[in-house]
């Protein structure tokens, strides 16, 4: 098996992240990182003198186009969706690659990572979807193997920070797209990385931006319950202080009003 590891990065101080990731050097394992916004940054040596990393500038604006650009550069067996905040050992990439060797009808994978902000797992090896209760993917927890059914999945680029329209569940609506194309998908109980701190879902909960994109979720998910379910979630909101719940209410509701007026004229096109 061989993988892709793609790292999503933009700016002049995400490529000095990635040069401080120290990537491990495993057999097999490739590392394409989609850099947006680099102006005339130079590579860094760290970087420049690997021949296991590509370092790829991209003009595309937003998260999801950014993921985009690092899965349409993949050549591997495996791609692993990754972010310039990580770090792993040689063990953990290669059980990823194990993963997908022991089981060859498994299309996707959600595995887990190590964080000291806790996160709910499922206790046993599971389909992922529907989602098992009270757990939700992250980004770079989830692999992909390179077939003919997996060729069309992509990243809403309307989702994700930077888009313009929704600032969160990118990760979701990507999820959501692979069923819907009915491919084999499995929650795998093992570590694959470490991520110290929140990540973006978790810090952004109170922006505007951010509640629209739950409410778009909610719809996309639960087309015949999100009516009841965006109050609910709005009243947790405010009971947890992130947002108040009148905010989270309307907010809300404008996403799950946005994604239905897109659908309509997706529909007309």
């Amino acid at each position: 098996m061989t993988l892709d590891v793609l790292i999503a990065t933009h700016r002049p101080d995400g490529i000095r992240r990635v040069a401080g990731m120290s990537l491990p050097r495993v057999e097999g394992v490739r590392y394409i990182v989609s850099w947006q916004m680099s102006g005339d940054t130079p590579v860094p040596t760290a970087l420049a003198g690997r021949d296991d990393v590509e370092i790829h500038r991209t003009e595309s604006i937003g998260l999801s186009l950014n993921r985009n650009d690092g899965i349409s550069r993949s050549q591997a067996d495996i791609y692993l969706i990754a972010d310039d905040d990580l770090s792993y050992t040689a063990g953990q990439l290669r059980a990823v690659m194990e993963a997908f060797g022991s089981r060859p009808d498994m299309d996707v994978a959600a595995f887990m990572a190590e964080s000291d902000v806790p996160k709910p797992y499922p206790s046993a090896e599971c389909p992922i979807m529907p989602y098992p209760k009270g757990y939700y993917p992250t980004s770079f927890e989830i692999a992909v193997r390179r077939n003919a059914r997996t060729a069309p999945l992509r990243f809403d680029s309307r989702f994700g920070l930077g888009s313009g329209v929704f600032h969160l569940g990118e990760e979701d609506v990507f999820m959501l797209s692979a069923r819907r194309l009915g491919l084999d998908m499995r929650f795998i109980p093992v570590v694959i990385t470490r991520h110290d701190g929140p990540t973006t879902g978790e810090r952004a909960v109170s922006d505007p931006k951010a509640l629209r994109a739950m409410g778009a979720v909610m719809l996309l998910f639960y087309p015949a319950t999100f009516p009841l379910r965006i109050p609910l979630k709005a009243w947790r909101l405010g009971r947890k202080a992130h947002a108040p719940m009148p905010v989270a209410f309307v907010r809300m509701a404008e996403g799950a009003l946005m994604q239905m007026a897109y659908k309509v004229r997706s529909w007309w096109r």
